[in-house]
This record gives C-alpha cells, structure tokens and sequence, in this order.
C-alpha cells in the first residue's frame, strides 16, 4: 500500500501519543524529593561531594535532594537499601571505589553489586595516591626514597589510613614499579597515621591529597608524588607519579547509580541533570579549589565499563589481601 505524506504525519503523531501516555514514561518526573544515599558516615570525601552537589542538582532536577547516611558492612547496608528499592528514580546512592572495595571487605554479597544497580553519571575524578613525609626528613624527593629503600630493603615503613583496600593496593603498586619493598603499616583511619608521621613513627605515609594539605601549608610535611594527570596548580612542586614513570595507577571516582532495572528514560534524564549540576561554577569552584577533586562528568556505559575494568585489573589482588 502506497503511504501518502499525510498518512505519515499521522502514524508519526499516533506513536507519540502513545510513548506519552504509555505506563513507562514518566512525564511528570520527578514530582517529590530524591532520596540520595551516602553509604559512609556523616563528613569524609562522599559527605562533602554531597553538600556541593546538592545545590546545583537540585536546580537541574527541579525537586529536592534528601542526603541521607546508610553506613556499616564497608558501604554494603546503604548498598543493599539502593539494591532493593522501587526502580523509579526516586532512590539514587553516591559511589566511590570505596564502595567497590567493600566488595572483598564484606565477603557477604552474593554478586557484584555494580553489574546489578543502575550506573547513571560521574561526578569527580580525585587524586587516588599521594605520599608525604616530615618536613625535615632526609627524603627531599622521590628519588631519594628510593635509593634509600633499595639500599635498606624492607626497612622503610609506610603508614597508611587502613589494610586490604585503596591505600594498600596503591603503595603494591607504585613499589613494584619503582623496584623497592617497604614496611606497610596500617592504621585505623587517616588521623592515626598522620600522627605517626608527624611523630616519627613512620618513614612516609600514603593518604589522600585533602588530608595532606594543611600540614603542608603549615610546614610540617612535605608532598614526594601524586597520582594525578599533572601537577596540582596549589602543589607545583609535587610531581605526579606518571612524571616519574609510573604509570596506570587507578584513580578515585564518585559517581551516582540507581537500583536494577531503572528504566532508561529515567536515567537519560537524572544522567543530563547530573552533567549540567557538574558543570555549575560554584560546584566547580568548591570541588577544585578546596577538595582540589576535578569535577567530571561521565555517561553512564562509561562509568560502568570503569569499574567493570577496575575489578578485572585489581579485583583478585583485592580478593587476596582480604582473604
């Protein structure tokens, strides 16, 4: 049968009214507040990537967002809240490879989470590595503690905010590369083991650039390296690890994700919100000046396909050290 040009308009105008109308859209979403689960306790890099991100999203949704901390079992209880809630957009939790981590951590879940929630975007990218040691320690540089371990092997301790996870797998890493073997000293948490550092206990610790800063500024520190892509505009005399010829380090993402089988709709539109929220300069500013994080939006095939290549990479040394 022969379609005449009218025939077409109105087969084109019948299927939008039925997309539309159809059960699966939603088109009054969202039409009451967004429940944004924080896996970990109240403060530390998720709280704060909250409180900036709140604003702007909010703004971009048109609803409000109602953070609320679901922590305990290394991130699994506020996990399994988002794993078994209604897919209609309305429960989002924000990520971290803390979050990933806690896979090998809990040894209790029956899947890897990431390949049964919803990914949905990316909202920073963070250094994921960064040594210091005392102001007046011999080790003026990187190189210097390298020598220094190869001629002591096994001597040099390193401190660390924890065992098994992050921080861990980072100092296995760079040693290999750089051909030295240190003492790893796990500590309960990041204020323990810049005590040890600052007071001798330690040779060099691994933390986060953010717990670093200020005792930098004030003197009793100083930074070795960095795992970023280049040097930190308010450190420009901390080399990156790549510089160095240390390459392929993992990094530290936050992104959001939603429960199974979120409708696609659903997450296309909180995916553009979340892009545009990224790209707000107040987010930016807070993001980049003071947590000194980058603010980076990704879709979500590329936020799964991250972690997918994250756990193919390091998932059986995680599973080894957790044993």
């Amino acid at each position: 049968m022969r379609r005449t040009k009218s025939t077409t308009l109105l087969l084109i105008l019948v299927s939008a009214i039925l997309w539309f109308v159809s059960p699966g859209f939603s088109q009054d979403f969202p039409s009451k507040p967004i429940i944004w689960v924080n896996p970990f306790s109240p403060g530390g890099g998720n709280g704060l990537v909250d409180l900036a991100f709140q604003k702007p999203f909010e703004k971009e949704l048109g609803t409000r967002i109602l953070v609320e901390n679901i922590p305990g079992g290394t991130t699994k209880m506020g996990t399994m809240y988002v794993m078994n809630a209604k897919p209609d957009g309305y429960t989002l939790i924000l990520m971290s490879d803390m979050s990933w981590v806690g896979y090998y951590y809990s040894k209790t879940y029956d899947t890897k989470m990431w390949e049964k929630l919803t990914p949905i975007g990316n909202l920073t990218t963070e250094p994921n590595g960064f040594f210091e040691v005392q102001a007046e320690s011999p080790y003026k540089t990187w190189a210097d503690l390298v020598k220094i371990a190869k001629e002591n092997p096994g001597k040099l301790t390193c401190a660390s905010a924890g065992a098994g996870g992050m921080q861990q797998l980072m100092v296995d890493e760079v040693s290999k590369a750089a051909g030295i073997e240190e003492k790893f000293v796990p500590f309960a948490g990041a204020g323990p083991s810049k005590i040890a550092l600052l007071g001798g206990h330690v040779d060099f610790r691994i933390c986060q650039v953010t717990e670093a800063i200020e005792m930098i500024r004030a003197g009793k520190t100083r930074g070795l390296a960095i795992n970023t892509d280049k040097r930190l505009e308010t450190l420009p005399d901390v080399p990156t690890f790549r510089e160095l010829g240390i390459i392929s380090l993992p990094s530290l993402t936050r992104s959001v994700w939603g429960p199974p089988k979120l409708p696609r709709h659903i997450v296309n539109l909180i995916s553009r919100a979340i892009e545009k929220a990224t790209k707000d300069p107040d987010f930016v500013k807070i993001v980049e000046t003071q947590f000194l994080y980058k603010a980076e939006y990704r879709p979500p095939e590329r936020v799964f396909e991250e972690v997918n290549n994250f756990d193919k990479k390091y998932g059986a040394k995680l599973a080894e050290a957790n044993k």
